[in-house]
């Protein structure tokens, strides 16, 4: 989610094909979803955590049950941008108070605004800094970037610079997913997809920017909340491109939306060969499902795709088989934000009630605290039945 300068960003070309798909924006589901019935009573929510006076809008859960909280600069709630949560509750900045110093000059070594967290099996958490703190500021001088982190030893293994080659002025980075020893971050600000090459064994990292202004990226509808419609500082309807992205478990589909939806995906092979054209890479866009206004989703180890629903104040899935089925609707939960599925499947979604703070509420901060997290044992509830 980025500041309001750039979620107000409207492309002003669009790629090949781009028109066929922005008329699919409202056509509907490319593929038929086959319901089940909503779970009736809704699936129990538990509050594992609180927050008293600043706004979180993302979780990771290690193997330990600690938590790794991601804090937006742009709310209005300065304080780290990352923070560790031990199981007794105790919270510190992570990895270290260093890198959420924001007296620190040199940004290419401190956190300027967390805009994405992804944890990979091998313990690596990756952190996406847009590098832009401040509605309408440029980004800081090497402020933009990935940062890899060990959660078995919080020590940062590296930072990787994003290339100024692949922004465009006005570019702000939100959302990133790692596969096929790719990253892939989603430009909410611009509409693209930015694709990394990790890189083997110390050979050089490339970065590639493809699907540029795409329609499948651009936001082509406003962001309601209980029928509200979401106004920026300036009282004009929330725009927000691209910022929601998440992986298949094998790694094989990426899964994306702007914030007011509907869903695509592509597979990350078509992302990852560079012998692929544009003609190629447009073709290999697919509308998955005419989503609501989500505050963030996630997937389970057996490709359930999780999804919060800011517009309903809910939470519904996509089980094996395409299997539609909304498992919580509970008024606690205004503006469920980026959640996290454990291996052992326990569903932690923090509220962040992102709708009452300045950029999507005509410049004002009406948090009503504390805020919570919640989890939901989602591995425990039955299989939808058709």
């Amino acid at each position: 989610m980025a500041p309001m300068s750039h979620i107000r960003s409207i492309p002003t070309r669009l790629a090949p094909g781009a028109l066929a798909a922005s008329l699919l924006l409202f056509a509907g589901p490319a593929l038929a979803a086959k319901p089940a019935p909503p779970l009736d009573p809704s699936a129990p929510l538990t509050e594992v955590a609180r927050s008293a006076s600043r706004v979180w809008n993302g979780v990771v859960v290690l193997p330990d049950e600690r938590m790794i909280l991601q804090f937006p600069a742009w709310t209005g709630t300065p304080g780290p941008a990352l923070t560790l949560r031990d199981t007794d509750g105790t919270q510190h900045p992570y990895p270290d108070a260093g890198w959420n110093d924001a007296a620190t000059a040199d940004a290419a070594h401190r956190f300027v605004a967390v805009e994405g967290l992804h944890l990979t099996d091998d313990g690596s958490l990756w952190v996406l800094d847009s590098g832009i703190a401040t509605d309408g500021q440029p980004a800081a001088p090497g402020g933009t970037k990935l940062v890899r982190i060990d959660t078995r030893t919080g020590a940062v293994v590296r930072a990787y610079p994003i290339d100024p080659a692949v922004l465009h002025p006005g570019s702000y980075l939100s959302g990133v997913r790692i596969g096929r020893n790719h990253a892939f971050i989603g430009d909410s600000g611009v509409p693209g997809l930015i694709v990394i090459d990790l890189g083997h064994d110390g050979s050089p990292v490339t970065q590639r920017r493809l699907l540029d202004r795409h329609a499948s990226l651009t936001a082509r509808r406003p962001i309601t909340v209980g029928g509200q419609v979401l106004r920026d500082r300036a009282g004009h309807a929330a725009i927000i491109n691209v910022n929601q992205l998440e992986i298949s478990p094998d790694g094989e589909w990426l899964y994306y939306q702007p914030a007011s939806g509907p869903l695509y995906r592509i597979g990350t092979e078509l992302l990852t060969d560079t012998s692929i054209t544009d003609v190629e890479l447009d073709d290999g866009t697919t509308l998955w499902y005419n989503t609501p206004p989500l505050g963030g989703m996630a997937v389970g180890r057996d490709g359930t795709l999780y999804f919060d629903d800011v517009s309903t104040g809910s939470i519904f899935r996509f089980t094996a088989g395409r299997v539609y089925q909304r498992i919580v609707v509970d008024p606690r939960l205004h503006w469920p934000a980026n959640p996290y599925v454990t291996a052992d499947g326990k569903l932690y979604v923090p509220v962040a009630q992102l709708d009452r703070t300045p950029p999507l509420d005509q410049g004002q901060l009406d948090v009503h605290w504390p805020l919570a997290m919640y989890r939901v044992d989602v591995g425990a509830l039955p299989p939808p039945v058709r």
